[in-house]
């Protein structure tokens, strides 16, 4: 049984359910909130008002707690256990014997009661005071869920994780962490970007879309590895792993990450023209830095910064083309699990072993 209609501008009324067996008790309540503008269903047991909570979503229910079916308090847990109805206000009609009854029901999540006999006035009242409380939810609901997904858009996935289960990874004091870095250099990008700038030249949006191909490889890559990427700076992309998801395999799974990214931009090439093909140049190196919160009460931003990031960026833009170039401290810890040579064609300045991947690899992709 249902009633009312909507009101002016389209929207509807408040609807209520009322879960009541007493015909006579339904019916006066019924009409008392049809006349006060409400739209309103009633079900004479928990099993029919179990398929009008699920079918018709009401915004506040009106439970009688001696239902001949089952008690009302089962109603009520099953209501507070289930994600989509659990926010659903529920107003306990209880007689003034019922006191354990009542106290159970609060405890177990109603949000109000009202004793019988009631007064019209307080029913109607306290019915008002759960509709703008849930008013007030809903739109924190949607505040919170608009700047979550926009912070979304902008941390990476694996701080996005920490921060869900471990909170203080992310905000407690920075600390120095040995971290595993791949450096990625894109050769070629700036004098892309000047052909763009040109007159006839390459279109910059054709530039545009195709180098954010090139970088949402890069970066699922990265993060299928629980890595994290940081955005694009002087042509270099960073990404480093153990940190904030700790684990003794980041050098594989920096290894893997940057195997397996080289293989698929290769892949890449063959569906692109010449003009937009990118090479880039992969570095990889183990190193320590101080990774946390950088910045002020304006601007923070979690990052690290010291020897292992300094290093990897300088030595990029100096790699290989298509190449991936292994520090000697990098390879230590990655020796026999992939082919790799001296790098004798280093600039000479550069005093430090450094290595070339070659041959076919022994970590390779993840199925």
């Amino acid at each position: 049984m249902a009633s009312g209609s909507s009101d002016k501008g389209g929207a509807r009324p408040p609807r209520v359910l009322i879960i009541e067996d007493n015909p006579n008790e339904a019916r006066a309540l019924h009409d008392l909130l049809v006349w006060n503008g409400f739209e309103v269903a009633i079900a004479p047991t928990a099993r029919q008002g179990w398929i009008r909570l699920r079918s018709w979503r009401p915004d506040v229910v009106v439970l009688d707690l001696g239902l001949p079916d089952a008690d009302g308090l089962t109603v009520c847990q099953a209501m507070k256990s289930n994600p989509q109805l659990r926010d659903i206000p529920v107003l306990i009609l209880t007689g003034r014997s019922a006191i354990a009854q009542l106290v159970e029901g609060l405890r177990i999540g109603a949000e109000d009661y009202v004793t019988k006999p009631y007064d019209p006035r307080e029913v109607l009242a306290r019915l008002q005071a759960r509709l703008r409380f849930g008013r007030r939810i809903a739109s924190l609901k949607t505040y919170h869920l608009y700047w979550w997904n926009l912070l979304r858009a902008f941390i990476p996935s694996p701080i996005w994780q920490a921060m869900q289960k471990a909170p203080h990874e992310i905000t407690g004091p920075a600390r120095m962490q040995t971290l595993s870095v791949l450096a990625v250099a894109w050769s070629g990008l700036r004098e892309r970007i000047q052909e763009a700038a040109r007159n006839e030249g390459l279109p910059a949006g054709t530039l545009h879309q195709v180098f954010n191909r090139y970088l949402n490889l890069l970066y699922e890559g990265v993060q299928a590895e629980g890595g994290i990427p940081t955005p694009l700076m002087d042509g270099v992309v960073l990404a480093w792993f153990n940190a904030s998801l700790s684990g003794n395999d980041h050098p594989i799974r920096a290894l893997r990450a940057a195997l397996v990214l080289r293989e698929r931009i290769r892949r890449l090439h063959s569906e692109l023209p010449p003009p937009l093909r990118l090479a880039p140049r992969w570095v990889l190196h183990r190193g320590t830095a101080l990774v946390g919160l950088m910045g002020g009460s304006s601007y923070l931003h979690y990052t690290p910064t010291g020897e292992a990031t300094e290093t990897a960026r300088r030595l990029a833009g100096l790699a290989p083309e298509g190449e991936i170039l292994l520090t000697s401290a990098f390879y230590e810890v990655i020796q026999g699990l992939i082919p790799a040579r001296p790098w004798t064609e280093a600039p000479p300045f550069i005093r430090t072993p450094l290595y070339v991947v070659s041959g076919i690899p022994v970590v390779a992709e993840r199925r």
